[in-house]
């Protein structure tokens, strides 16, 4: 049933994969929409059609080239693939394929595909995700609701300078109504003058105070050394692989190695990858070198599948 694993695989640069003897899988183009203030990139839908069951060797040769093997070994590994799967839907099983969705036949005893696309199966539009905005009419609403809501009660809060003041003018005023003031200013006392004064005079905190600095200090200079630092421009790691292979045993993906050497091609292993020893041709910084890297491989080598696998 690994084989199923392939069919996502081809999807990405074919319209079609038939499976001889079971059936075809179809994509669709869709176009960008937008919905509820949600956008969405252009993308692909799969259908599946029972009537598409002739052999065109695309499926056939792809296996052949993963697994290491020769055309009409592949052929006798995807008739037992057909026969698994006919065995397992007529047994009311639901047959899942990875990133594509599931086969089940329904009361009516028709086979019936439900899509569970992982991904994005269209390739021009790599990059492009999903995004909303705020409409301006949803916009305008909400500066209604704002405008319209009642307003809580502003807490006053005093100024640093306003509340000295009146720290400052409660103990006058105390003073004031305790002392008896006479219109004859002689008769007041010389004691309760000097209070009045020592009350009203601006009181000094140690914060205030100037901090003296005695001259015979003197400031040592101390000299930092820098070491030259030499800016040595990092090359951007490679996100972008040409996949040629992958293989679940890593014999098989050994001697595949070996066959494209032999071809004049280097290929190295990128290690397990979602199960599988992925077989690269070489990585890339951009999207646009790894296209052409591959349009390149395509061009020497006809009927290959090879894909752009991006490491995250």
């Amino acid at each position: 049933m690994e084989l199923l694993t392939y069919i996502k695989e081809l999807l990405l640069l074919n319209d079609c994969v038939i499976i001889p003897g079971f059936g075809g899988f179809v994509t669709n183009y869709k176009q960008a929409g937008l919905h509820s203030a949600q956008h969405t990139p252009p993308s692909k839908s799969v259908s599946f059609n029972r009537k598409l069951n002739f052999n065109d060797g695309l499926f056939i040769n792809h296996v052949a080239s993963q697994e290491g093997l020769n055309y009409i070994a592949a052929r006798k590994k995807v008739d037992l693939l057909v026969q698994e799967l006919n065995y397992r839907l007529t047994d009311g099983e639901e047959v899942a394929i990875s990133g594509l969705g599931s086969l089940q036949y329904d009361e009516q005893q028709h086979l019936v595909f439900t899509p569970k696309i992982e991904g994005n199966l269209n390739i021009d539009a790599f990059g492009l995700t999903s995004f909303s905005y705020e409409s301006l009419f949803a916009r305008q609403i909400a500066r209604k609701a704002i405008s319209q809501e009642n307003r809580e009660a502003v807490e006053v809060i005093f100024q640093k300078r306003s509340l000295k003041k009146v720290l400052l003018a409660v103990p006058l005023l105390f003073a004031l109504a305790v002392i008896p003031l006479k219109n004859n200013t002689s008769h007041i006392q010389k004691s309760d003058m000097s209070t009045i004064r020592e009350m009203m005079a601006p009181t000094q905190t140690p914060m205030a105070e100037e901090a003296i600095v005695p001259e015979e200090m003197e400031a040592e200079e101390t000299s930092v050394e820098e070491a030259p630092v030499e800016a040595k421009a990092q090359e951007a790691p490679a996100r972008y692989f040409l996949i040629v292979g992958s293989f679940k045993n890593e014999e098989n993906a050994n001697l595949f190695i070996r066959q494209l050497d032999k071809k004049g091609f280097q290929g190295t292993n990128l290690g397990v990858i979602k199960g599988l020893n992925y077989i690269s041709l070489g990585g890339y910084i951009t999207i646009e070198d790894a296209m052409n890297a591959r349009e390149n491989y395509i061009s020497q080598s006809s009927g290959s599948g090879a894909w752009i696998y991006k490491k995250i």
